[in-house]
């Protein structure tokens, strides 16, 4: 440095200084750039592979309800579409498990029995559709593979449950690439499905609104009738529906055009309460509530789900509505959402009947209302005697199926039809399932499958 410092002057040795201080710290800034992009880069990957893994897990969800829907159809209708849709959840299941970055021997077993659930189903819909059914030793072949899934699905979701606290981070895993993770810790992608294989020397989407909610989606509102109504009516109708002593100011705020016009109207609570607000929509024919929706927060729970049901039951008498026997319901954030459906004098159930009422647990206030389904269905049906007999009917029905009760119901099918069918309620393997049979030509309609839990009863 001496030498250096004699071969410069004062001068020029400062200036080289500055230049070597500004060469270090733009390193330091690049440096931490890079390692910021890093970790930005490692984020977007942990986040990809974390979607890609929950479609998985879906894609299998999907899987074990359609198999379990499979072994108590007796229809080659009902069973070719089923396997249909079993091939198309396992090649979609196996194709995200082949982004996630894990290596070969742990993903072996896994899409092995992805393909052989994929292939097996596609060679049961090829002889569904030439009206075969399935044979014993194909049926104990779809027992099995359904049990399978049922592990698997067991393995998935305790490793959901490690990505969700952070156990299992998948962006860390791609930078030692697929095929090389030999020496992985415990929690490690790599190991954890590697323990998933050892197991082997899918909601439909969930439906709450009702068993046949998604039927329908479009064409003509049926069940609205009565005259064109103006805003001020509107307006009246909804202070009646919310209680005049309750509300205050009411306004317009917007206009529904869709299969169903509305006034979109919005209420503040009477005493000038504006912390929250009530939305509501009228239609303009006929002046019927189609929603409302009450936006406070409901923080305690006073009330049992029966006594919730009482409110909504009192309710919907006070506004008018015939007949109608509750249904499904589903309790979240102290507060009950109940589906009730309409029947006739002589019992039938006519599920494309439906209303839901949202109770607030704290006081029994109902904070919730939809119609759309009870406005879209028709109401002057005709000719509800079922030509097949209960015994015919139930000889559709396949002998696996441990049958409790059966009604006859009315039901929605696609493209804006229904059907009277018998509803036999029944079990298997200790699950609930809904096999509803066409009363006018036997035809399998529909299987549902019954899925209780605390929070309420579901539907896929």
């Amino acid at each position: 440095m001496k030498l250096f410092k004699m071969q410069l002057s004062r001068e020029q040795y400062h200036k080289v200084m500055v230049v070597l201080a500004a060469m270090l710290i733009l390193s330091v800034f690049f440096g931490y750039n890079t390692w910021k992009e890093r970790k930005q880069y490692q984020t977007f990957l942990q986040n990809t592979y974390q979607r890609e893994f929950r479609e998985m897990v879906t894609d299998v969800e999907n899987i074990k309800v359609l198999l379990d829907k499979v072994e108590v159809t007796n229809s080659t209708v009902q069973s070719n579409a089923l396997m249909t849709q079993v091939w198309r959840q396992a090649l979609s299941a196996a194709e995200n498990l082949g982004q996630l970055p894990i290596s070969h021997s742990a993903l072996s077993k896994t899409a092995k029995y992805l393909s052989q659930v994929g292939d097996f189903s596609y060679t049961i819909a090829k002889e569904n559709a030439a009206n075969k059914m399935m044979s014993e030793e194909e049926f104990n072949q779809i027992d099995k593979l359904n049990s399978y899934s049922g592990k698997l699905l067991s393995e998935l979701y305790d490793m959901e449950k490690d990505v969700s606290q952070g156990k299992i981070r998948f962006g860390e895993m791609r930078k030692k690439g697929k095929l090389i993770l030999k020496r992985a810790s415990e929690n490690a992608v790599d190991v954890k499905f590697g323990k998933m294989d050892q197991t082997y020397t899918n909601y439909p989407v969930l439906i709450y609104d009702g068993p046949f909610s998604e039927n329908v989606i479009g064409g003509k509102a049926k069940g609205l009738d009565g005259e064109r109504i103006n805003k001020e009516k509107a307006l009246a109708v909804a202070r009646k529906f919310l209680g005049a002593d309750k509300v205050g100011e009411i306004k317009q705020v917007s206009s529904g055009s869709g299969v169903i016009h509305t006034y979109g109207l919005q209420a503040i609570p009477k005493g000038g309460e504006e912390d929250y607000q009530i939305n509501i929509d009228v239609t303009k024919t006929g002046g019927h509530v189609l929603w409302m929706l009450n936006s406070r927060d409901v923080l305690e729970k006073n009330l049992s789900n029966e006594e919730a049901a009482k409110k909504a039951k009192e309710f919907l008498k006070k506004q008018g509505f015939g007949e109608l026997v509750e249904s499904y319901y589903l309790n979240e954030d102290n507060t009950t959402m109940m589906t009730f459906i309409g029947v006739t004098k002589e019992g039938v159930l006519l599920y494309p009947d439906l209303l839901k009422v949202k109770v607030a647990l704290d006081n029994g206030e109902v904070v919730g209302f939809d119609s759309y389904h009870y406005l879209m269905a028709p109401k002057n049906r005709k000719n509800l005697t079922p030509k097949l007999t209960e015994a015919q009917a139930k000889a559709k029905v396949t002998q696996r199926l441990e049958i409790e009760r059966v009604k006859l119901a009315v039901i929605p099918l696609p493209g804006n039809r229904e059907a009277l069918t018998y509803e036999f309620k029944g079990k298997y393997k200790n699950n609930d399932f809904f096999v509803y049979i066409n009363a006018e030509n036997g035809n399998e309609e529909n299987i549902l499958q019954i899925i209780k839990d605390e929070n309420g009863t579901l539907t896929q």
